[in-house]
């Protein structure tokens, strides 16, 4: 199973391809569903916030050493475990000659053509309500939608408040005009009716505060208001070992950063997805929606199952 030194070097990129735009944190899990800017659910890769230019195979590297944990976890023999990682790499670069010969070519994965686990993940997105979204995180006071206030979910001060407001102003101008109609190619409404500070008991992200932003949707109507997160980007990590300055100049902006990557990653990006500074801090802006749900592996046992799956990851890499 294990892939002597020597057989790696064999595999390591050009000097060309050191400059491929990778998701730069590329595992099992960072696929899933979500709802592209022409309202179309695509599964694809869900998280560029390590996203930066590097070694394409890096991330080939740690997308298969994270499937063999998942294979092994699950009890596949040896040879089961080469068949899922073969086919993986294998999908791959089938995907990447197509893009080769029609390199103008969009290319998405959606209900028109998957099968199995990843068109029941997108079915199973596709039935969710915004509305019961929307009351998991919100309440209607006064005939008007507010955030609920919890333990995790405060209130912003005066001067809090003002400097996400100016940063909101910002954010729009970071979202393409293509973008800011409604599918009645009416405007967007981008009125804020609510802002909190969002603190988060995750493990890995404990203690970090974001903001969500209530925004009024595309009528008065309050089952249209929308929920976007403000979080601030880090630095990807690619970035430590990657040493370029024009790279560095470009990508100055980690916000920024983490948008171009998804552009330059997605067939389609998410409508809301945006950049801002909060203050000197830079930040990524986009949707909490309930049309976006990652990939769970639980319910994924059969080998057949799996091969299927990734067959799918292979071609969305």
């Amino acid at each position: 199973m294990k892939l002597s030194e020597a057989e790696w070097n064999r595999v390591e990129p050009s000097e060309a391809a050191a400059g491929s735009t990778v998701p730069g944190d590329l595992h099992a899990e960072n696929f899933g569903s979500y709802l592209d800017c022409n309202g179309i659910l695509n599964f694809d890769v869900n998280d560029f916030d390590e996203g930066y230019c590097g070694p394409f195979t890096w991330d080939i590297k740690r997308l298969l050493a994270s499937l063999n944990l998942v294979a092994y976890t699950k009890g596949f023999s040896d040879e089961e475990i080469v068949t899922i990682l073969t086919t993986c790499a294998e999908e791959y670069l089938k995907q990447v000659y197509e893009f080769c010969k029609k390199s103008k070519d969009q290319f998405a994965l959606t209900l028109k053509n998957t099968s199995g686990k990843i068109k029941l993940l997108l079915n199973e997105t596709r039935v969710k309500s915004h509305v019961a979204h929307l009351d998991t995180m919100t309440c209607i006071e006064n005939y008007d939608r507010r955030f609920i206030r919890s333990k995790y979910t405060k209130d912003v001060d005066e001067e809090l408040r003002a400097k996400i407001m100016d940063a909101f102003k910002m954010y729009l101008k970071s979202i393409p005009e293509s973008k800011k109609q409604t599918d009645h190619h009416e405007p967007v409404s981008y009125n804020i009716k609510d802002i909190v500070a969002r603190s988060s008991p995750g493990i890995g992200s404990a203690g970090k505060v974001s903001y969500s932003i209530l925004v009024e949707g595309r009528s008065e109507t309050l089952e249209n208001d929308i929920v976007l997160y403000m979080k601030p980007a880090q630095r990807s990590a690619v970035s430590y070992v990657v040493r370029n300055p024009d790279l560095e100049k470009l990508f100055e902006h980690d916000g920024l950063r983490t948008v171009l990557c998804s552009y330059a990653m997605q067939a389609s990006t998410p409508k809301w997805l945006g950049y801002t500074t909060l203050g000197k801090v830079p930040c990524l802006v986009d949707e909490v929606t309930a049309h976006s749900t990652d990939l769970d592996w639980d319910d994924i046992n059969d080998i057949k199952d799996v091969i299927e799956v990734v067959r799918y990851m292979g071609k969305a890499t």
